[in-house]
C-alpha cells in the first residue's frame, strides 16, 4: 500500500503527463465533509471551458481504483476513498509503517548540522534555553523522519566579559566557596556569582551616575567593569592563575548543564568551545584585512562596512585586540564545515533577538568567499515569558531549567492516579512533567513569543502534552486489554460502511506524512503538535462512542486496527516533539 507522499508522487506524475500545470492541490477534506481529499480545480475550469466530463477524467483518471465517490463543488473536487483503500492503508501500518507513513523521504540526500543550545558558562540553563532545546531537538527529529542525514552540535560560549564577570563575582563574593560546600549545582552557583557581581556592579554605575559621570561612560568606568576587562584581557594573554579559575568554574558548569542534559534527553555529535574557535575566527579577520575586505581604525579595532548589504558597520576586534562574539561565531562555521564537509544545511537554534547578529555572519561569510556561506538558516525564535513578565538573567528573575522540572514533576505526581503501579509514580510523573513542558513551548510557531503558564500546560483535557500522552495510553491498554481476551491485531480482511467518527479518524491518520513533510521544511514543529492533538480529539471520539472488543466480526478486527494505526501516529508525533511515552496515566 502506497502512503501518502508515493500516491501523491504517482498522481503528480500522471497529471504532469497529462499536460495539467501547475499541479493540482491535494489536502485532507475539512472535518464538515463527507469525502476524504479535496482536490482544487479551479485553475483548470477555464482551461476546460466548461467540459467537466473531460476535467474530470483528467484529473481522476490517475486515482482509479482508489475512489468510491466523488463531488464537483464550485472549484473543489472531493473525493471519498474506498473501502479496499482504507484496508490496505491500515494493513500497511501494521506491517510497514516506515515505509512512507511514520518516515518519509523528502529531504533525502541533506546533510543538516543542528547547533543548540549554545549556553554561556556564566549561569544555568533557563526556561528560554528549554525552548531552545525543545525546537533543537524537535526539528532535527522532523528532519530524520523526512530522510536527512543528521548531526547534532553545541557550542560552549565559555569565554568573554560575562565568563569574567562571573569570575570577578566569585573572587569579591563567594571565595573560597565551592559548588559542593554551598550545596548546590556547579551551573547554579556560578550563576550566583554572576548575579551578585552585576548588583554590585548596577550599584557602582548608579553611584558614578549620581556624581554627574554620563551613564555610558559610568558603565565603562565603574571599578567591577574594569576589573572584569583585566580579567579577559589577563585570559587571553594566558596568564596561568587566571586560566586555572576559568577551569575551575567552567568545570562546575559543564557538570551541572550534564545533569540536565541527561534528565532530558539531551545528546550531542560534537560539542565546540568558544575558548578554541575565537582565534580560528581572528585568521578569518586576519585574513579579511590582508585582502582589504576589512578595514583597521585609528584606535586600532577592526571594522567590516556592511552598508551595502543594509546591517550597517560592525565590529570584528576590539582595539584591546580582544575577540567579540562575531569572530568566535566565523571561526566556528569555518571548523563546522571542515568537521562536517558533506553538510547542505547548517542549522543555528538562536532566540530571534540575534537576528540581526546572523545576518550580519551570513553576510560576512560571504564576502570572505567561504563555500557554505549560503547553507546557513538561522531557526529564530521567541522570546519565553512568565504571566509577572520577561525574565532577566542579571536581576536573578530568570526561572532556571532544573527548578521547573521540577515544579511540573511534582505537579504531575499531584495527578498520579492511585491505580498506577507505586514503583511507577516517579517515572510517570517526570515523562507528564516534561511534555507540559515541551508541548507548551513547541505548540506555538517558533517566532511568536510565548507566556508560559505552568497550570494550563499540564491540564490533561486541554491542548497540552498530557492529552497526547493519556490518548497513547489509552490505545495502549485497548491493545494490551485485547491480547489478554485472546483477540489478535491482525491486518484487516474488510472495511465495514463507516461510522462518521472513524471516517473523520481514518482521514486524520492517513495524513500523518503530509504534516510531517510540512512541519520539516517549514522547521515548524507546532503543525505537529496541532495535527497531534486534533488527531487524539478523533482517536477519543472514536473511544468514547463505538465499541471495540465487544463489536461483532469483522467490526472488531477493524477497529483495533483503526485504533493500533492512531498508537502508531501519535507514537510518532510524541517522538518527534521528544515527549517521553509513558506506560501510565
Amino acid at each position: 500500500m502506497p502512503f501518502w507522499h508515493t500516491k501523491l508522487s504517482a498522481w503528480a506524475q500522471a497529471w504532469e503527463a497529462a499536460g495539467l500545470s501547475p499541479l493540482p492541490r491535494v489536502t485532507l477534506s475539512p472535518p464538515d465533509r463527507p469525502e476524504d481529499l479535496t482536490i482544487n480545480v479551479f485553475p483548470f475550469l477555464r482551461r476546460f471551458k466548461g467540459d467537466t466530463d473531460a476535467l474530470l477524467k483528467a484529473i481522476l483518471s490517475p486515482l482509479e481504483g482508489d475512489i468510491a465517490h466523488y463531488e464537483l463543488v464550485k472549484g473543489f473536487l472531493n473525493v471519498r476513498l474506498s473501502p479496499d483503500f482504507w484496508r490496505a492503508f491500515l494493513s500497511a501500518v501494521q506491517t510497514q509503517p516506515s515505509a512512507g507513513y511514520t518516515h518519509i523521504r523528502v529531504l533525502e540526500g541533506q546533510f543538516a548540522v543542528f547547533e543548540y543550545p549554545s549556553p554561556n558558562t556564566n549561569k544555568p540553563l533557563h526556561l528560554g534555553h528549554l525552548r531552545n532545546i525543545a525546537l533543537g531537538q524537535s526539528v532535527s527529529a522532523l528532519w530524520e523522519r523526512a530522510g536527512a542525514t543528521v548531526r547534532r552540535v553545541n557550542l560552549y560560549n565559555d569565554r568573554g566579559i560575562h565568563i569574567a564577570k562571573s569570575m570577578v563575582g566569585w573572587q569579591r563574593f563567594f571565595r573560597p566557596q565551592t559548588p559542593s560546600a554551598a550545596g548546590k549545582k556547579g551551573d547554579h552557583f556560578v550563576g550566583d556569582c554572576y548575579v551578585a557581581f552585576e548588583k554590585a556592579y548596577k550599584a557602582e554605575v548608579e553611584a558614578l551616575v549620581a556624581q554627574g559621570l554620563p551613564e555610558a561612560e559610568a558603565m565603562t568606568q565603574a571599578p567591577l567593569f574594569q576589573e572584569a576587562q583585566e580579567v579577559l584581557r589577563r585570559w587571553e594573554a594566558g596568564d596561568p592563575d587566571v586560566r586555572y579559575l576559568w577551569e575551575t568554574m567552567n568545570s562546575w558548569v559543564y557538570d551541572g548543564f550534564a545533569e540536565t542534559f541527561q534528565r532530558l534527553g539531551v545528546q550531542f555529535d560534537k560539542i565546540y568551545y568558544e575558548s578554541e574557535t575565537y582565534t580560528l575566527g581572528k585568521a578569518l579577520v586576519e585574513e579579511g584585512l590582508s585582502r582589504g575586505l576589512f578595514a583597521r581604525s585609528e584606535d586600532g579595532s577592526v571594522w567590516a562596512d556592511l552598508t551595502a548589504e543594509g546591517l550597517g558597520r560592525k565590529v570584528l576586534l576590539r582595539r584591546d585586540g580582544t575577540s567579540v562574539y562575531i569572530t568566535q561565531d566565523l571561526g566556528t562555521a569555518d571548523l563546522r564545515y571542515r568537521d562536517f564537509p558533506a553538510m547542505t544545511r547548517s542549522i543555528y537554534v538562536i532566540a530571534n533577538e540575534q537576528d540581526h547578529h546572523m545576518q550580519v555572519l551570513i553576510a560576512l561569510l560571504r564576502r570572505l568567499g567561504r563555500p557554505y556561506a549560503d547553507a546557513l538558516y538561522h531557526l529564530s525564535y521567541g522570546m519565553v515569558e512568565l504571566p509577572t513578565g520577561r525574565m532577566k538573567t542579571r536581576e536573578g528573575t530568570v526561572v532556571d531549567a532544573d527548578d521547573l522540572l521540577e515544579e511540573m514533576r511534582a505537579r504531575a505526581l499531584d495527578l498520579t492516579d492511585e491505580s498506577i503501579p507505586p514503583d511507577k509514580h516517579e517515572e510517570t510523573a517526570e515523562g507528564v512533567g516534561q511534555a507540559a513542558i515541551r508541548f507548551y513551548l513547541l505548540r506555538v510557531e517558533p517566532k511568536k513569543n510565548i507566556v508560559f503558564d505552568p497550570a494550563e500546560s499540564i491540564d490533561l483535557k486541554g491542548f497540552t502534552g498530557p492529552f497526547l500522552q493519556y490518548g497513547y495510553v489509552r490505545a495502549l491498554r485497548l491493545r494490551e486489554k485485547a491480547e489478554t481476551q485472546g483477540i489478535r491485531l491482525t491486518p484487516p480482511t474488510e472495511v465495514p460502511p463507516l461510522e462518521k467518527e472513524e471516517a473523520l479518524l481514518l482521514r486524520h491518520l492517513y495524513g500523518l506524512p503530509a504534516f510531517l513533510e510540512a512541519a520539516a521544511l517549514s522547521y515548524n514543529p507546532a503543525l505537529i503538535a496541532h495535527y497531534g492533538y486534533e488527531l487524539t480529539q478523533r482517536y477519543n471520539e472514536f473511544y468514547q462512542k463505538l465499541s471495540v472488543l465487544r463489536a461483532e466480526e469483522p467490526v472488531r478486527s477493524f477497529r483495533l486496527s483503526l485504533s493500533y494505526a492512531y498508537e502508531v501516529a501519535v507514537r510518532t508525533v510524541l517522538e518527534v516533539l521528544h515527549i517521553p511515552l509513558v506506560t501510565y496515566m
